[in-house]
């Protein structure tokens, strides 16, 4: 068993990691989960979940993960980008309808008025 005496990162910690990479690699659609505790034989480990966000409607459904170390803070695995756009893509589809509605009340509402 592996020992260490630095203390563990916190969820927080872990929180903006995944922020800066689903940033720089993913846009502004994806969001994070309820990030998770994982434990291994290896590694304890933050599994973030990676969420389809709408305006309007909210969270969409999860289309991936992002794991992070909790000793270092350092990503560790990821669903490939790849996979998350197509998973994306396919929740899109499936709830084309409700997600367009809900697009054009939050738009209504967010607008300003025309004076």
């Amino acid at each position: 068993m592996v020992t260490s005496l630095k203390k563990p990162i916190t969820v927080d910690e872990a929180v903006n990691a995944v922020q800066d990479f689903v940033f720089n690699q993913l846009g502004n659609l994806i969001g994070l989960g309820q990030p998770l505790r994982v434990a291994s034989g290896l590694q304890s480990m933050w599994l973030v979940p990676l969420v389809l966000t709408s305006p309007g409607y909210g969270i969409v459904g999860v289309v991936g993960g992002v794991m992070v170390d909790m000793e270092f803070g350092h990503i560790v695995g990821w669903t490939p980008l790849d996979e998350v756009r197509e998973n994306a893509a396919k929740l899109t589809d499936a709830h084309e309808n409700e997600l367009e509605s809900a697009f054009q009340l939050h738009r209504v509402y967010v607008s300003p008025s025309a004076s």
